[in-house]
């Protein structure tokens, strides 16, 4: 008919056709599903596996010579730093403290720490300075004249501090932590008020030549020990006292064997949170980048606390039945003869060079010599413009 349109010979509703039935009745349709299938469980790996990375953190194995009571400063420092690191890198670090000398004592973690095996350490200084002799100017003995001094010139050593660390070591420092002085605990038979008490003196000192020549030059017996071994030989008798920060007096139980604290001053008690430096270099920018700036910022911290934890300490002295005598009636004069060990000190500080460990302490005592000038400048200045 003329005006109704042509469909090829087809007719102009569809035919319908029976739907292609799935499974084994379709070989094709089987086929697709199975394919579907696959793609989904590909990528449902790969996404498994993406998040796996994407919060992998970054183990850290961390030895602490000391337990986790929250009174010791290096605690109070090392809480503060793994805080901040997390923050500063949006969590990228598993830390795993292992504290009381559960790997070892001191100078041991210093060498699991240089194979790779720990990746932190923390520690006092003069354990770390067999392995790092130019950074043992800290424990000189009666270099500092107060806690303000010493902090003052950590800070303007810091770089070249850890440019002698790393290179003799293979460590970084992170954080450098006081808790005032090193001072004297002694036994009920051995009060310490004056160099003439001290003739014969048998006391714990640590493994540090500089320890060691100090108290010779005053007088006493040193018996150079593992800070571990300590508390055994109070506990024995083998020692009459041990020379140390009261912190740690506290916090290790050293009043159980004895009952005198002396203040002698001879030099500040200071440690270390160390770690391997080329495993720090291996870490991505930020997380390197966020350890760093943690250790600077917990040391900073710490030195906030130090005061209250001085008073504290003096306290529990006082409350685990010790008696504080005091400082020594002739400080003077133990500062005199105490700066007489710096001739054998200079082998120590230059590894058997001792116009290199001459050389080290003038680079210590020009900033010493700037920061009292400044001082004095300070001073001199009309007290409206200070």
């Amino acid at each position: 008919m003329e005006g109704t349109p042509r469909y090829c010979g087809r007719s102009r509703i569809p035919e319908k056709r029976a739907p292609r039935p799935a499974g084994r009745d379709n070989p094709w349709g089987e086929y697709v599903m199975k394919r579907c299938a696959m793609v989904l469980l590909v990528c449902a790996a790969l996404a498994g596996l993406v998040s796996g990375l994407a919060v992998a953190a970054i183990p850290v194995k961390v030895a602490s010579s000391v337990g986790t009571g929250e009174q010791n400063y290096v605690n109070v420092t090392y809480g503060k730093l793994v805080e901040l690191a997390q923050k500063y890198s949006g969590g990228a670090f598993a830390f795993q403290l292992y504290p009381d000398m559960r790997l070892g004592d001191e100078q041991k973690t210093v060498r699991a720490l240089q194979h790779g095996d720990i990746q932190m350490s923390v520690l006092a200084t003069n354990n770390f300075m067999p392995f790092a002799p130019s950074c043992g100017w800290l424990n000189m003995p009666y270099l500092f004249g107060s806690l303000e001094e010493f902090r003052k010139l950590v800070d303007l050593m810091w770089d070249q501090h850890n440019a002698w660390a790393v290179k003799e070591s293979g460590a970084r420092v992170l954080a450098i932590v006081d808790i005032g002085y090193r001072q004297l605990t002694t036994d009920a038979a051995h009060p310490v008020r004056n160099l003439a008490d001290v003739r014969g003196l048998a006391v714990r000192t640590p493994q540090n030549a500089l320890a060691v020549s100090a108290f010779n030059a005053l007088g006493f017996k040193p018996h150079p020990a593992s800070f571990a071994d300590t508390y055994g030989m109070l506990a024995k008798g083998t020692v009459n006292g041990q020379e140390g920060c009261f912190n740690n007096v506290v916090t290790m139980k050293f009043a159980d064997h004895q009952k005198y604290a002396t203040c002698i001053n001879y030099a500040v008690h200071s440690a270390n949170i160390i770690v391997n430096e080329e495993w720090l270099q291996s870490l991505p920018e930020q997380a390197r980048d966020a350890l760093i700036r943690a250790g600077r910022e917990a040391m900073a911290y710490e030195r906030t606390k130090v005061s209250q934890m001085l008073v504290a300490d003096d306290r529990a002295l006082q409350e685990q039945g010790m008696e504080l005598l005091g400082v020594v009636e002739d400080l003077s004069e133990w500062t005199r003869l105490g700066r007489t060990s710096w001739l054998k000190c200079y082998d120590v500080l230059g590894y058997g060079n001792a116009d290199k460990g001459k050389a080290i302490m003038a680079v210590v005592l020009s900033k010493k010599e700037a920061l009292a000038n400044a001082w004095e400048d300070w001073l001199r200045q009309p007290p409206a413009t200070r």
